[in-house]
């Protein structure tokens, strides 16, 4: 794949999983510092495009890159420089908050006087610094979020992929986790932000990318589209958008 502008470049890519179109021929790029919108049902294939473009599960098709780095032939260089946080996790509950972040850091060949070091600063940046040496056994469902937030940041990545953040979040813990990926942004660091919860997408981002049973059924700029199919809300949107594709 041919260097690009872009943080971020999806051409046709696919996945079957045996009979099981699971996506369809998806193209898009995302920009260099944007927070990029990934919306569609549970089960519309966001989940496995974000993982095709970390490596986690290969592509059947199509190609990707990750600031230029193919998805395939460059899968460590990829994961180096990019961070993720999955729709569904489990957090080893007898570690602490800290002793979980340099964990991960060692899988990055951190050393582990940086890797304290920058455990600490984020667990301070999302205000766990007096939970850093609790089990994580009794975190609540905010604090669980914040920390896979800082596991998905402990490599310094300048992308980073998130699979539902604010999923199962109540109205506070949802506003501080989208404060938090706005200062991201504003740092430099480009964000792919996949929800079903269309408000928050419109919170966050300019773009947004929809999908709909494995396909891509639209991308753009949010007001265009919105102007385009006269829908006064991102649900409304995004229901014209899949009654449209059914037509």
């Amino acid at each position: 794949m041919s260097a690009s502008a872009s943080a971020i470049t999806v051409e046709g890519l696919g996945k079957r999983f045996g009979a099981v179109q699971a996506v369809d021929d998806v193209s898009f790029a995302v920009e260099p510092g944007e927070i990029f919108g990934f919306m569609g049902h549970n089960g519309a294939g966001k989940t496995t495009t974000l993982r095709m473009l970390l490596g986690l599960t290969q592509p059947t098709s199509g190609r990707a890159a990750v600031l230029g780095h193919d998805i395939v032939r460059a899968t460590l260089e990829v994961r180096r420089v990019a961070g993720y946080l999955p729709a569904s996790y489990a957090l080893p509950p007898d570690m602490t908050a800290r002793e979980f972040l340099q964990y991960v850091a060692a899988m990055f060949a951190i050393p582990p006087a940086t890797a304290r070091a920058r455990g600490d600063a984020l667990l301070r940046r999302f205000g766990l610094e007096d939970a850093a040496d609790r089990k994580l056994r009794g975190f609540s469902t905010g604090m669980t979020q914040k920390v896979g937030l800082a596991q998905a940041l402990i490599n310094e990545p300048r992308v980073l992929l998130l699979d539902e953040p604010t999923a199962g979040l109540d109205p506070l813990g949802r506003h501080e986790l989208l404060e938090h990926l706005r200062e991201l942004a504003q740092q430099g660091v480009t964000i792919v932000f996949s929800s079903h919860i269309l408000s928050d997408v419109e919170t966050l981002c300019r773009r947004v990318a929809a999908m709909h049973h494995a396909k891509l059924i639209a991308c753009g700029e949010i007001a265009a589209l919105r102007r385009e199919h006269g829908a006064a809300t991102m649900d409304e949107l995004y229901l014209t958008l899949v009654r449209r594709q059914a037509s």
